[in-house]
């Protein structure tokens, strides 16, 4: 997990974004983003929310909190805007918006996954495709969270990516990105898995090495400062009190 640091009242209008129909397409009974030249490859569909979610609350208890960034004392502040993007589910920003309910929340994602209904108030859905551009104007947010993109962007999309959250941020804000890295220590049949996750990554252009490149995207950008690199190691084996989690969540994955 990586942080570094670089209003208007009025909510965006997602009326259009949750009323227009989205399509999807099924492969092998699961339901799949249906957007040109995405290399996303993981399904849309309820089984896959549950994973996100499951996921979600994992990584929340290895970290013990949502965030590594410096925001506690923006928190508390109906002023604060904060960006959620590649949303997904949205569990992170349901959890935050539960949490701190006087901020204010957008998620982005290329597709319609979190709920339009049963929400707080202050979380707020855009579709949106990052690639394509983010569409708010330049110095927007306090706060910028962007995780588990790493099969989302390209090697060349990632400098992109993050001119455009740089964009976004307001001077003296925040960048957070996550991503996970690659099984290391394995043994010889994680290993096979393992091997084939990489090769099936770098087919579609993808890099399966993002975590360890985040704080040089970064520091390239050029505009950013206090750039800081945090790793937290989850442990699969045996003896870890973590094994059963993370066995399950690498099941999920797998099945998806």
């Amino acid at each position: 997990m990586g942080t570094c640091s670089s209003k208007s009242s009025e909510k965006p209008d997602s009326i259009k974004s949750q009323n227009k129909e989205i399509d999807f397409q099924y492969i092998d009974g699961r339901r799949f983003h249906n957007v040109e030249n995405a290399v996303y490859p993981m399904p849309n569909d309820d089984d896959e929310t549950d994973r996100l979610h499951f996921r979600h609350f994992l990584t929340r208890y290895i970290w013990q909190s949502n965030f590594s960034a410096p925001i506690k004392h923006i928190l508390d502040s109906q002023e604060t805007k904060i960006l959620d993007v590649g949303c997904g589910a949205a569990s992170w920003s349901l959890d935050m918006a539960t949490t701190y309910p006087m901020v204010d929340i957008i998620g982005i994602d290329i597709s319609q996954q979190p709920p339009t209904h049963i929400k707080p108030d202050n979380f707020t859905f855009i579709k949106a495709n990052a690639l394509k551009g983010l569409p708010f104007k330049d110095n927007t947010f306090d706060y910028v969270f962007q995780r588990n993109l790493l099969g989302a962007f390209t090697e060349q999309n990632w400098s992109q990516v993050i001119n455009e959250l740089v964009r976004v941020l307001k001077p003296g804000g925040f960048i957070e990105l996550m991503e996970h890295s690659m099984l290391y220590n394995m043994g010889p049949a994680t290993k096979r898995l393992c091997d084939a996750e990489i090769e099936a990554m770098k087919l579609r252009g993808t890099d399966p090495f993002t975590s360890q490149k985040l704080d040089k995207y970064l520091q390239n950008q050029g505009k950013l400062e206090a750039i800081k690199k945090e790793i937290r190691e989850c442990h699969h084996g045996a003896k870890s009190n973590q094994a059963e989690l993370n066995l399950s969540r690498t099941v999920m994955y797998c099945q998806s």
